[in-house]
């Protein structure tokens, strides 16, 4: 029996987390009760991306009407976050750290990570390495740009939101980088969408919801 939503998303509190090179601005939707926590990581900073990004604004809302604490987060250099974008290296310790903020807010149930396109990169990097991470939601893995060579090692439930018409990964090559990881990933599509989901952000952000409540079934942890 699918889980039934909440009526009420809690309102977002702008939050200051300790990163690596200072403090990480972030938005935090609180759950009474979560069924799980979940990061989410923006697109790419350097092409306009932010935790203000249309689809992640609404997996983030959507995510908490589901039961889920949320919290998304501005990168090294956006907006308030102190720092200077490093190329996707020092990123990957934002995350680390958000993560590891969020884990103890809700320390008893699954977290998640949602990353989008540069934020899949070092979500899944991330994850790879910390072992607390129980699953992650990929949007728009751009996998023309990056090899995403560790999904052997990830170890934990993979899934993927994708435009059948993204620019940065068909679905073919989409389906065998993800068949590579061990379990191998699952695949939502969306289709007809490009990489930025133009006019389909809300329908994306329903495909975030539907992957996370599939790793939450995975995990035993979905509720009835």
């Amino acid at each position: 029996m699918p889980h039934q939503y909440n009526a009420v998303v809690s309102d977002a509190r702008t939050v200051w987390i300790e990163g690596p090179v200072g403090k990480l601005e972030a938005a935090l939707r609180a759950a009474t009760s979560p069924r799980g926590a979940v990061v989410l990581a923006h697109p790419h900073p350097l092409y306009g991306g932010t935790l203000h990004n249309p689809v992640i604004f609404h997996a983030d809302r959507e995510l908490n009407r589901a039961g889920l604490t949320t919290l998304r987060f501005n990168f090294r250099g956006v907006e308030g976050s102190d720092g200077f974008h490093d190329d996707g290296r020092g990123e990957i310790g934002d995350v680390a750290a958000v993560a590891g903020w969020a884990a103890t807010l809700a320390p008893a149930v699954p977290l998640i990570l949602v990353g989008y396109s540069f934020g899949s990169r070092c979500s899944i990097a991330h994850a790879t390495a910390d072992r607390t991470v129980a699953g992650v939601v990929a949007i728009g893995l751009p996998v023309r740009i990056w090899a995403f060579e560790d999904l052997p090692s990830l170890g934990r439930p993979l899934s993927v939101v994708q435009g059948t018409k993204d620019e940065f990964g068909s679905i073919e090559e989409v389906k065998a980088v993800i068949e590579r990881a061990v379990p191998a990933g699952r695949l939502y599509e969306v289709d007809g969408a490009s990489h930025l989901f133009p006019g389909r952000t809300k329908e994306a952000a329903s495909r975030v919801v539907e992957a996370v409540e599939d790793i939450l079934q995975d995990l035993g942890g979905s509720a009835s």
